[in-house]
């Protein structure tokens, strides 16, 4: 579990918890309402240089669409407009990986991340929302002894992580 301060006065979680669910691989994410998610997406063998990939949500709607390696933010559907980001200068090293922004009970469910190649392949994405977080009795501007801050940076490093990993082979899989 990793804590962040947004301009010293919010706390967000961010939990990632994976699980192997009838041979095939599925991430799970819990999260409370109001957080931002990592939802990931990583592919590591050999890529071409132009990448299709679409996200999609658990009632088909357009999350985000990355067409020969760029953004397209033209279909996206309304619910996720302004809301969602991703690792462009990751691409190239197969991390379709988005940012849910500000998330709302309506978008628990799970969430399809299909990079077209040769074939498609799915990745999985469980997003858990457990309501409000609990109101705490008082709000450390920042993170308290042995509590570590979530940046870009240190995200970045937890994708590097689990890519590393991933290409290993140590991963739930590489075809979902």
């Amino acid at each position: 579990m990793a804590t962040t301060s947004s301009h010293g006065d919010v706390i967000l979680w961010i939990v990632l918890v994976y699980s192997l669910n009838s041979g095939s691989c599925q991430t799970k994410v819990q999260a409370y309402i109001k957080d931002d998610v990592l939802l990931l997406c990583i592919y590591s063998s050999t890529l071409p240089a132009s990448v299709t990939v679409s996200w999609r949500d658990k009632d088909n709607n357009n999350v985000l669409d990355i067409i020969n390696n760029v953004e397209d933010f033209q279909t996206q559907d309304k619910n996720f407009k302004d809301r969602v980001s991703s690792f462009r200068d990751q691409y190239t090293e197969g991390n379709f990986s988005i940012i849910l922004r500000d998330v709302k009970q309506d978008d628990a469910g799970v969430y399809e991340c299909n990079i077209r190649i040769d074939e498609e392949l799915t990745q999985r994405v469980r997003l858990n929302i457990t309501g409000e977080r609990p109101k705490a009795a008082t709000t450390p501007s920042k993170p308290a002894g042995g509590a570590a801050a979530v940046t870009p940076t240190s995200i970045q490093l937890l994708l590097l992580s689990l890519l590393l990993i991933h290409s290993a082979g140590l991963s739930c899989c590489s075809i979902c």
